[in-house]
Protein backbone atom coordinates (compact mmCIF):
# COMPACT_ATOMS: atom_id res chain seq x y z
CA UNK A 1 0.00 0.00 0.00
CA UNK A 2 2.85 2.03 0.91
CA UNK A 3 4.17 1.93 -2.85
CA UNK A 4 0.81 2.29 -4.31
CA UNK A 5 0.42 5.81 -2.46
CA UNK A 6 4.25 6.52 -3.22
CA UNK A 7 3.82 6.40 -6.84
CA UNK A 8 0.67 8.56 -6.43
CA UNK A 9 2.63 11.47 -4.66
CA UNK A 10 5.19 11.11 -7.78
CA UNK A 11 2.43 11.03 -10.26
CA UNK A 12 0.95 14.28 -8.68
CA UNK A 13 4.11 16.08 -8.82
CA UNK A 14 4.71 15.41 -12.16
CA UNK A 15 1.35 16.72 -12.83
CA UNK A 16 1.79 19.41 -10.81
CA UNK A 17 5.01 20.44 -12.73
CA UNK A 18 3.48 20.04 -16.21
CA UNK A 19 0.67 22.16 -14.43
CA UNK A 20 2.74 24.91 -14.30
CA UNK A 21 4.24 24.47 -17.42
CA UNK A 22 0.49 24.61 -19.10
CA UNK A 23 -0.20 27.54 -17.18
CA UNK A 24 2.31 29.89 -18.57
CA UNK A 25 1.13 28.85 -22.11
CA UNK A 26 -2.18 29.05 -21.17
CA UNK A 27 -1.48 33.22 -20.93
CA UNK A 28 -0.78 32.93 -24.72
CA UNK A 29 -3.25 30.19 -26.09
CA UNK A 30 -6.49 29.82 -26.39
CA UNK A 31 -8.64 26.75 -26.83
CA UNK A 32 -11.84 25.90 -29.00
CA UNK A 33 -14.27 28.63 -30.20
CA UNK A 34 -18.01 28.92 -29.38
CA UNK A 35 -20.81 30.83 -29.56
CA UNK A 36 -20.51 34.20 -30.86
CA UNK A 37 -22.72 37.60 -30.40
CA UNK A 38 -23.04 40.73 -31.82
CA UNK A 39 -23.27 44.58 -30.25
CA UNK A 40 -22.57 47.99 -31.71
CA UNK A 41 -19.81 47.07 -33.80
CA UNK A 42 -17.94 44.50 -31.21
CA UNK A 43 -18.35 41.05 -31.77
CA UNK A 44 -17.88 38.45 -28.48
CA UNK A 45 -16.82 34.87 -28.98
CA UNK A 46 -17.09 32.40 -26.35
CA UNK A 47 -14.02 29.78 -25.29
CA UNK A 48 -15.71 26.99 -24.65
CA UNK A 49 -15.42 26.80 -20.91
CA UNK A 50 -12.74 29.47 -20.48
CA UNK A 51 -14.35 33.13 -20.93
CA UNK A 52 -15.09 35.55 -23.76
CA UNK A 53 -12.91 37.06 -26.61
CA UNK A 54 -13.67 40.60 -27.50
CA UNK A 55 -12.98 41.86 -31.03
CA UNK A 56 -13.54 44.91 -32.23
CA UNK A 57 -15.60 44.98 -35.58
CA UNK A 58 -15.88 48.50 -36.87
CA UNK A 59 -13.57 47.34 -39.66
CA UNK A 60 -14.47 44.02 -40.65
CA UNK A 61 -11.61 43.89 -43.58
CA UNK A 62 -9.69 44.11 -40.16
CA UNK A 63 -10.96 42.96 -36.83
CA UNK A 64 -8.92 43.51 -34.13
CA UNK A 65 -8.90 41.36 -30.73
CA UNK A 66 -9.32 43.98 -28.06
CA UNK A 67 -9.81 41.52 -24.47
CA UNK A 68 -10.23 38.91 -23.08
CA UNK A 69 -12.41 37.85 -19.75
CA UNK A 70 -11.98 34.85 -18.37
CA UNK A 71 -15.24 33.38 -17.21
CA UNK A 72 -14.87 30.22 -15.69
CA UNK A 73 -17.43 27.84 -16.93
CA UNK A 74 -18.32 29.62 -19.30
CA UNK A 75 -20.27 28.56 -22.59
CA UNK A 76 -23.44 31.38 -23.22
CA UNK A 77 -23.05 35.34 -23.54
CA UNK A 78 -25.10 38.17 -24.51
CA UNK A 79 -24.41 41.78 -24.91
CA UNK A 80 -26.38 45.04 -24.33
CA UNK A 81 -24.11 47.94 -24.34
CA UNK A 82 -21.57 48.21 -21.57
CA UNK A 83 -23.33 45.39 -19.55
CA UNK A 84 -22.34 41.48 -20.60
CA UNK A 85 -24.42 38.43 -19.35
CA UNK A 86 -22.69 35.51 -18.87
CA UNK A 87 -22.96 32.48 -17.39
CA UNK A 88 -20.16 30.87 -15.13
CA UNK A 89 -20.79 27.29 -14.66
CA UNK A 90 -24.32 26.95 -13.32
CA UNK A 91 -24.20 31.08 -12.20
CA UNK A 92 -25.70 34.04 -14.47
CA UNK A 93 -22.88 36.84 -13.93
CA UNK A 94 -23.70 40.50 -15.38
CA UNK A 95 -20.71 42.46 -15.66
CA UNK A 96 -19.21 45.87 -16.30
CA UNK A 97 -17.72 46.36 -19.93
CA UNK A 98 -17.16 49.73 -20.45
CA UNK A 99 -13.95 49.90 -19.26
CA UNK A 100 -11.68 46.81 -20.67
CA UNK A 101 -8.89 47.62 -18.40
CA UNK A 102 -11.39 47.51 -15.01
CA UNK A 103 -13.88 44.59 -15.25
CA UNK A 104 -16.47 44.99 -12.62
CA UNK A 105 -18.74 41.92 -11.76
CA UNK A 106 -21.91 44.02 -11.31
CA UNK A 107 -24.02 41.04 -10.12
CA UNK A 108 -24.45 37.23 -9.80
CA UNK A 109 -26.85 35.06 -8.98
CA UNK A 110 -25.42 31.71 -7.87
CA UNK A 111 -26.45 28.53 -8.99
CA UNK A 112 -29.90 29.38 -11.45
CA UNK A 113 -28.71 27.22 -14.17
CA UNK A 114 -29.49 23.84 -12.15
CA UNK A 115 -29.03 21.12 -15.45
CA UNK A 116 -25.61 22.63 -16.51
CA UNK A 117 -22.49 20.59 -15.70
CA UNK A 118 -21.44 21.81 -11.70
CA UNK A 119 -18.03 23.95 -11.14
CA UNK A 120 -14.96 21.49 -11.75
CA UNK A 121 -16.80 19.28 -14.04
CA UNK A 122 -14.99 17.41 -16.75
CA UNK A 123 -17.44 17.47 -19.63
CA UNK A 124 -17.04 16.75 -23.04
CA UNK A 125 -16.56 20.56 -24.04
CA UNK A 126 -13.57 21.07 -22.07
CA UNK A 127 -10.51 21.05 -23.84
CA UNK A 128 -8.58 19.32 -21.85
CA UNK A 129 -4.67 19.57 -21.53
CA UNK A 130 -4.64 22.57 -23.45
CA UNK A 131 -4.25 25.29 -20.21
CA UNK A 132 -2.99 25.14 -16.98
CA UNK A 133 -6.08 26.21 -15.51
CA UNK A 134 -8.00 23.04 -17.38
CA UNK A 135 -5.28 20.53 -16.24
CA UNK A 136 -5.17 21.53 -12.82
CA UNK A 137 -9.20 21.27 -12.71
CA UNK A 138 -8.90 17.49 -14.15
CA UNK A 139 -6.01 16.88 -11.36
CA UNK A 140 -8.71 18.10 -8.64
CA UNK A 141 -11.38 16.44 -9.86
CA UNK A 142 -9.33 13.11 -10.49
CA UNK A 143 -7.70 13.31 -7.09
CA UNK A 144 -9.60 15.25 -4.61
CA UNK A 145 -11.88 12.84 -4.13
CA UNK A 146 -9.70 10.90 -2.96
CA UNK A 147 -8.44 13.55 -0.28
CA UNK A 148 -5.19 13.60 -2.18
CA UNK A 149 -5.40 17.46 -3.58
CA UNK A 150 -7.54 19.85 -2.76
CA UNK A 151 -11.34 19.63 -4.54
CA UNK A 152 -13.73 22.03 -6.05
CA UNK A 153 -12.70 24.72 -3.45
CA UNK A 154 -9.99 26.22 -5.27
CA UNK A 155 -7.75 25.22 -2.22
CA UNK A 156 -4.91 22.61 -3.41
CA UNK A 157 -1.55 21.77 -3.99
CA UNK A 158 -1.69 23.11 -8.00
CA UNK A 159 -2.60 27.01 -6.56
CA UNK A 160 -5.48 27.28 -8.65
CA UNK A 161 -6.52 30.81 -7.19
CA UNK A 162 -10.65 30.04 -8.59
CA UNK A 163 -11.99 29.63 -5.30
CA UNK A 164 -15.60 29.13 -4.29
CA UNK A 165 -15.65 32.65 -2.85
CA UNK A 166 -12.89 34.74 -5.29
CA UNK A 167 -13.83 36.40 -8.48
CA UNK A 168 -13.13 34.76 -11.25
CA UNK A 169 -13.03 37.31 -13.81
CA UNK A 170 -9.46 38.22 -15.09
CA UNK A 171 -9.33 41.19 -18.16
CA UNK A 172 -6.37 40.82 -20.03
CA UNK A 173 -6.24 43.88 -21.93
CA UNK A 174 -3.72 46.00 -23.86
CA UNK A 175 -3.24 49.94 -22.46
CA UNK A 176 -6.04 52.05 -23.25
CA UNK A 177 -7.07 53.72 -26.10
CA UNK A 178 -10.48 55.35 -27.91
CA UNK A 179 -12.86 53.60 -29.60
CA UNK A 180 -13.90 55.06 -33.20
CA UNK A 181 -16.92 57.69 -32.81
CA UNK A 182 -19.02 56.35 -35.45
CA UNK A 183 -19.97 53.31 -34.16
CA UNK A 184 -23.35 51.24 -36.14
CA UNK A 185 -26.05 50.31 -34.69
CA UNK A 186 -29.20 47.79 -34.45
CA UNK A 187 -29.20 46.16 -31.30
CA UNK A 188 -27.26 43.04 -29.69
CA UNK A 189 -27.64 39.87 -31.84
CA UNK A 190 -26.32 35.97 -31.17
CA UNK A 191 -26.00 32.98 -33.25
CA UNK A 192 -28.54 29.65 -33.99
CA UNK A 193 -26.28 28.24 -30.92
CA UNK A 194 -27.18 30.78 -28.50
CA UNK A 195 -29.34 29.92 -25.24
CA UNK A 196 -29.39 33.34 -24.50
CA UNK A 197 -31.84 36.03 -25.63
CA UNK A 198 -32.45 39.81 -24.96
CA UNK A 199 -36.13 40.74 -25.91
CA UNK A 200 -37.00 44.20 -24.28
CA UNK A 201 -35.97 44.81 -21.30
CA UNK A 202 -35.79 41.06 -20.64
CA UNK A 203 -33.29 38.18 -20.91
CA UNK A 204 -34.48 34.74 -21.63
CA UNK A 205 -32.26 32.01 -21.38
CA UNK A 206 -32.00 28.03 -21.05
CA UNK A 207 -30.11 24.99 -19.62
CA UNK A 208 -30.67 21.34 -20.50
CA UNK A 209 -34.52 21.48 -19.53
CA UNK A 210 -35.80 24.41 -18.38
CA UNK A 211 -36.72 28.30 -19.97
CA UNK A 212 -35.34 30.91 -17.48
CA UNK A 213 -36.72 34.38 -17.20
CA UNK A 214 -34.92 37.67 -16.20
CA UNK A 215 -35.75 40.90 -15.93
CA UNK A 216 -32.83 43.70 -16.96
CA UNK A 217 -34.92 46.85 -16.26
CA UNK A 218 -31.68 47.25 -13.97
CA UNK A 219 -29.54 46.21 -16.14
CA UNK A 220 -26.87 45.89 -13.74
CA UNK A 221 -29.03 43.93 -11.52
CA UNK A 222 -30.34 41.01 -13.31
CA UNK A 223 -33.65 39.53 -11.16
CA UNK A 224 -34.89 35.83 -12.16
CA UNK A 225 -38.49 36.08 -12.64
CA UNK A 226 -41.09 34.10 -11.47
CA UNK A 227 -40.31 29.80 -11.73
CA UNK A 228 -38.25 27.95 -13.91
CA UNK A 229 -40.34 26.95 -16.79
CA UNK A 230 -39.87 22.79 -17.97
CA UNK A 231 -39.58 22.26 -21.32
CA UNK A 232 -37.90 18.98 -21.89
CA UNK A 233 -34.59 17.31 -21.08
CA UNK A 234 -32.35 17.93 -23.90
CA UNK A 235 -33.24 21.50 -24.95
CA UNK A 236 -29.87 22.89 -26.93
CA UNK A 237 -30.71 26.39 -28.64
CA UNK A 238 -32.95 29.44 -28.26
CA UNK A 239 -33.78 31.97 -31.09
CA UNK A 240 -35.90 34.95 -30.45
CA UNK A 241 -38.30 36.31 -33.61
CA UNK A 242 -40.89 39.40 -32.68
CA UNK A 243 -43.22 38.18 -30.21
CA UNK A 244 -41.87 34.38 -29.88
CA UNK A 245 -39.05 32.40 -28.60
CA UNK A 246 -37.87 29.47 -30.21
CA UNK A 247 -36.12 25.90 -28.63
CA UNK A 248 -34.13 23.83 -30.33
CA UNK A 249 -33.82 20.60 -28.85
CA UNK A 250 -32.64 16.97 -29.88
CA UNK A 251 -36.45 15.59 -30.47
CA UNK A 252 -38.15 19.00 -31.71
CA UNK A 253 -38.65 22.52 -31.77
CA UNK A 254 -41.25 24.07 -28.88
CA UNK A 255 -42.94 27.43 -30.17
CA UNK A 256 -43.30 30.27 -27.03
CA UNK A 257 -45.50 33.11 -27.28
CA UNK A 258 -43.50 36.08 -24.97
CA UNK A 259 -46.11 38.53 -25.88
CA UNK A 260 -46.60 38.26 -22.18
CA UNK A 261 -42.58 38.62 -21.15
CA UNK A 262 -42.68 37.65 -18.17
CA UNK A 263 -44.84 34.58 -18.60
CA UNK A 264 -43.76 32.84 -21.94
CA UNK A 265 -46.74 30.14 -23.01
CA UNK A 266 -46.21 26.80 -24.77
CA UNK A 267 -47.70 27.71 -28.20
CA UNK A 268 -46.64 24.46 -30.56
CA UNK A 269 -44.57 21.80 -30.96
CA UNK A 270 -42.65 20.14 -33.95
CA UNK A 271 -41.31 16.71 -33.35
CA UNK A 272 -38.20 15.24 -35.28
CA UNK A 273 -36.30 12.27 -35.55
CA UNK A 274 -33.26 12.50 -32.76
CA UNK A 275 -30.59 15.40 -33.39
CA UNK A 276 -28.65 18.25 -32.96
CA UNK A 277 -31.45 20.95 -33.96
CA UNK A 278 -30.76 24.75 -34.13
CA UNK A 279 -33.17 27.52 -35.44
CA UNK A 280 -33.31 30.39 -37.16
CA UNK A 281 -37.13 32.18 -38.27
CA UNK A 282 -38.10 34.56 -41.01
CA UNK A 283 -41.25 35.84 -41.80
CA UNK A 284 -43.93 32.55 -41.72
CA UNK A 285 -41.18 30.08 -41.71
CA UNK A 286 -38.28 27.93 -39.28
CA UNK A 287 -35.29 26.75 -40.48
CA UNK A 288 -34.09 23.49 -38.32
CA UNK A 289 -31.30 21.60 -39.56
CA UNK A 290 -30.55 18.58 -38.07
CA UNK A 291 -27.18 17.00 -37.82
CA UNK A 292 -25.58 13.03 -36.72
CA UNK A 293 -22.01 12.38 -35.43
CA UNK A 294 -22.62 13.94 -31.89
CA UNK A 295 -24.48 13.11 -28.79
CA UNK A 296 -27.50 14.15 -29.71
CA UNK A 297 -27.77 10.58 -31.85
CA UNK A 298 -29.74 10.08 -34.81
CA UNK A 299 -28.34 9.12 -38.12
CA UNK A 300 -29.65 12.30 -40.77
CA UNK A 301 -28.10 15.39 -42.08
CA UNK A 302 -30.54 17.87 -43.30
CA UNK A 303 -32.39 21.11 -43.43
CA UNK A 304 -36.00 21.29 -42.54
CA UNK A 305 -38.41 23.79 -43.39
CA UNK A 306 -41.34 24.53 -41.38
CA UNK A 307 -44.29 26.35 -41.79
CA UNK A 308 -45.06 28.43 -38.52
CA UNK A 309 -48.39 30.66 -40.00
CA UNK A 310 -50.21 28.56 -37.34
CA UNK A 311 -47.58 28.59 -33.89
CA UNK A 312 -49.82 25.90 -32.18
CA UNK A 313 -49.57 23.50 -35.54
CA UNK A 314 -46.53 24.25 -37.06
CA UNK A 315 -45.65 22.07 -40.31
CA UNK A 316 -42.89 21.13 -42.20
CA UNK A 317 -43.16 21.56 -46.26
CA UNK A 318 -39.52 20.38 -47.33
CA UNK A 319 -36.36 19.02 -46.57
CA UNK A 320 -33.32 19.59 -48.05
CA UNK A 321 -30.13 17.06 -47.85
CA UNK A 322 -27.16 18.23 -46.10
CA UNK A 323 -23.64 16.84 -45.42
CA UNK A 324 -23.05 17.92 -41.43
CA UNK A 325 -24.99 21.39 -40.73
CA UNK A 326 -24.54 23.12 -37.51
CA UNK A 327 -25.17 26.35 -37.29
CA UNK A 328 -27.23 28.89 -39.46
CA UNK A 329 -28.33 32.62 -40.23
CA UNK A 330 -31.17 34.00 -42.19
CA UNK A 331 -31.42 38.00 -43.61
CA UNK A 332 -34.18 38.71 -45.93
CA UNK A 333 -34.61 35.69 -48.29
CA UNK A 334 -30.87 34.87 -47.80
CA UNK A 335 -30.03 31.47 -45.55
CA UNK A 336 -26.77 30.77 -44.81
CA UNK A 337 -25.91 27.26 -43.40
CA UNK A 338 -22.85 26.32 -41.65
CA UNK A 339 -22.32 22.39 -42.76
CA UNK A 340 -19.82 21.74 -40.99
CA UNK A 341 -16.68 20.56 -42.55
CA UNK A 342 -18.35 21.06 -46.08
CA UNK A 343 -17.87 24.49 -45.27
CA UNK A 344 -20.26 27.57 -45.57
CA UNK A 345 -23.27 27.23 -48.20
CA UNK A 346 -25.72 30.26 -49.03
CA UNK A 347 -29.21 29.92 -50.55
CA UNK A 348 -31.87 31.80 -51.65
CA UNK A 349 -35.08 31.17 -49.62
CA UNK A 350 -37.14 33.61 -50.92
CA UNK A 351 -39.22 30.81 -51.81
CA UNK A 352 -38.73 28.65 -48.51
CA UNK A 353 -40.18 25.66 -50.33
CA UNK A 354 -37.91 26.13 -53.14
CA UNK A 355 -34.88 27.40 -51.78
CA UNK A 356 -31.89 27.21 -54.25
CA UNK A 357 -27.81 27.26 -53.32
CA UNK A 358 -25.92 30.29 -54.93
CA UNK A 359 -22.81 30.48 -53.01
CA UNK A 360 -20.25 27.81 -51.13
CA UNK A 361 -17.63 27.94 -49.67
CA UNK A 362 -15.12 24.99 -49.51
CA UNK A 363 -12.05 23.73 -47.25
CA UNK A 364 -13.17 25.37 -44.50
CA UNK A 365 -14.31 24.20 -41.05
CA UNK A 366 -17.69 26.28 -39.90
CA UNK A 367 -19.97 26.47 -36.34
CA UNK A 368 -22.28 29.23 -36.28
CA UNK A 369 -23.06 32.60 -38.21
CA UNK A 370 -24.45 36.08 -37.76
CA UNK A 371 -25.88 38.04 -40.63
CA UNK A 372 -25.70 41.40 -39.62
CA UNK A 373 -28.50 43.11 -41.55
CA UNK A 374 -27.69 46.85 -41.11
CA UNK A 375 -23.81 46.10 -42.97
CA UNK A 376 -25.24 43.36 -44.66
CA UNK A 377 -21.91 41.39 -43.04
CA UNK A 378 -21.69 37.82 -42.47
CA UNK A 379 -19.87 36.91 -39.09
CA UNK A 380 -18.43 33.13 -39.15
CA UNK A 381 -17.38 31.02 -36.69
CA UNK A 382 -15.62 27.55 -36.80
CA UNK A 383 -12.14 26.50 -37.08
CA UNK A 384 -11.13 28.56 -34.20
CA UNK A 385 -11.30 31.30 -36.91
CA UNK A 386 -13.53 34.78 -37.49
CA UNK A 387 -14.30 34.44 -41.19
CA UNK A 388 -16.50 37.86 -42.66
CA UNK A 389 -18.17 37.96 -45.54
CA UNK A 390 -19.60 40.76 -47.70
CA UNK A 391 -23.04 40.07 -49.14
CA UNK A 392 -24.51 42.84 -50.39
CA UNK A 393 -24.59 41.18 -53.28
CA UNK A 394 -25.92 37.48 -52.60
CA UNK A 395 -24.99 35.81 -55.54
CA UNK A 396 -20.79 37.53 -55.17
CA UNK A 397 -20.27 36.71 -51.57
CA UNK A 398 -16.89 38.22 -50.72
CA UNK A 399 -14.45 36.97 -48.11
CA UNK A 400 -13.13 40.25 -46.21
CA UNK A 401 -11.14 38.91 -43.49
CA UNK A 402 -9.63 35.99 -41.55
CA UNK A 403 -9.11 36.21 -37.56
CA UNK A 404 -7.25 33.45 -35.81
CA UNK A 405 -8.49 33.13 -32.25
CA UNK A 406 -6.24 30.83 -30.94
CA UNK A 407 -4.03 33.19 -29.18
CA UNK A 408 -4.22 36.54 -26.91
CA UNK A 409 -0.81 37.48 -27.59
CA UNK A 410 -2.23 39.77 -30.25
CA UNK A 411 -4.29 41.83 -28.34
CA UNK A 412 -4.30 45.44 -29.55
CA UNK A 413 -5.07 48.77 -27.30
CA UNK A 414 -8.51 49.93 -27.10
CA UNK A 415 -11.53 50.83 -24.98
CA UNK A 416 -15.27 50.40 -25.77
Amino acid sequence: MKTVFKYAAAVIVMLAVFGQTFATFAQSSLSQAGKIWYDDGFLYVNIINEGVLIINNFDPKAPKKVGFIQIPGNVDIAVRGNIMYANSHQDLVALDISDLNAIRELRRIPAVFTHRPRPGAWDANTIAWRTGNDLQNIIRNAFGRFGLVGGNNGIGIMGNTFGVNSNPLVMSAAPTAKAPANRPTGGGKGGSMACFVLMDDFLYAIDSRDLLVFSIRNAASPELIGQKIPVNSDIETLFGYENRLFVGSQSGMYIFNATERTRPQLEGTYRHVRSCDPVVVEGQYAYVTLRNGSDCGGNVNQLDVIDISNPSRPQKVRTYPMTNPHGLGIDNGLLFICDGRDGLKAFDASNPRAIKQIAHFTNIQTYDVIPNNHRKILMMVGGNKITQYDYRDPFKLAELSVLDLSSTSDIQAVNR
